[in-house]
């Protein structure tokens, strides 16, 4: 259940109102605290990838010691904070529909993630690199130009 929270469940046809209400708690029960837990392990569990594994130092001490504390934190809120809510989508829909709950929930903290300054720099420097010129010219038609008054 963990991990299918974690990496996000595939998206259900229609979430139907337990999930609703479970994200909803997940959202107002998070702490800045929780957020960054999950956001210091997931860092990690990314970092294990072969690609990405030679730009991290990540000892198992501290992986244990995040897997540990994302542990606590999950059970926390599913089991005391939003325990109703929980009981409610796994007897509506099933263990499946709990990740689903996260999704929100991650996609919150993702905004968050990317209104930091320094993650802010970062994408800037990626922007140096791209030529705006090409993409441009790529996507705007000859239809689009002349809809702006530029007639190509």
């Amino acid at each position: 259940m963990l991990a299918v929270a974690l990496c996000g469940a595939a998206p259900l046809a229609t979430a139907g109102p337990a999930v609703d209400q479970l994200s909803d708690c997940l959202v107002k029960s998070t702490t800045a605290a929780d957020k960054t837990a999950v956001l210091q392990w997931t860092f990690t569990a990314l970092a294990q990838h072969p690609e990405l594994k030679q730009f991290s130092n990540i000892s198992a001490e501290q992986k244990m010691t995040l897997d540990k504390k994302l542990a606590q934190t999950l059970q926390r809120i599913l089991t005391e904070q939003c325990s109703a809510q929980t009981k409610a989508v796994i007897q509506a829909e099933g263990m499946q529909a709990v990740g689903e709950s996260f999704q929100e929930l991650g996609s919150i903290t993702g905004d968050e993630i990317l209104k930091k300054p320094e993650i802010k720099q970062q994408l800037q420097g990626v922007l140096r690199y791209v030529d705006l010129n090409k993409l441009v010219t790529t996507f705007l038609t000859p239809e689009l130009w002349n809809k702006l008054g530029v007639v190509r």
